[in-house]
């Protein structure tokens, strides 16, 4: 048959069918995509959206177009984002795509980084940025997914309120995280004072 072979070519998948894949491995089939328009033309960050993940009411998002930007920091691999609250508003999944398109290649995201912006991020609650810790839902072994030639590590995002993030920077990480007013899920949560 020489050079050219009678059998097509088995289309190789891109790297967001892969990351697609990957997702819907751990969560089934995403139940919309909200896609955010980019900044100065560079690529754009969608957000995948989950409903009744992990339970009835919640709702998961996660991000797709950070990891294809790039940081000075990011030596391991690359960073998403995934966010899973008690609600069904899709305002809170579309926030952390703004600030993950404003800030991609800006700001690596490590643990503890807070974004925050002027108004609430949602009609639902004052909650008007996140901070970043581990993912929630997600076992570690999970929350890294394997790409032709990097890694993505998926981090979490919560909501917190602007008066917070002093209170934050004052206690810590780990003692705004086992504060007794810190419920992860809930998007009305008292707020932490010093």
């Amino acid at each position: 048959m020489g050079f050219f072979s009678s059998k097509k070519a088995k289309k190789q998948k891109t790297y967001a069918e892969i990351y697609i894949d990957s997702l819907t491995g751990l969560f089934g089939e995403p139940h919309a995509i909200h896609v955010a328009d980019a900044e100065g033309g560079g690529s754009q960050v969608s957000v995948l959206f989950w409903h009744d993940l992990p339970e009835e009411g919640f709702m998961t998002a996660v991000t797709y177009g950070l990891s294809e930007r790039n940081h000075p920091d990011w030596k391991n691999g690359k960073c998403e984002l995934i966010l899973t609250l008690n609600t069904k508003d899709k305002d809170w999944g579309i926030a952390m795509a703004v600030f993950a398109n404003s800030f991609g290649g800006k700001k690596s995201f490590t643990y503890s980084s807070v974004f925050t912006t002027d108004i609430p991020l949602s009609k639902e609650s004052e909650m008007c940025g996140f901070f970043v810790f581990a993912p929630a839902i997600l076992e570690p072994k999970n929350a890294v997914l394997q790409m032709p030639g990097y890694k993505i590590f998926l981090k979490g995002m919560y909501p917190i309120y602007e008066c917070e993030v002093t209170v934050l920077n004052e206690i810590g990480l780990e003692n705004f995280w086992h504060h007794d007013n810190f419920d992860m899920y809930n998007v009305n949560r008292k707020q932490i004072g010093r």
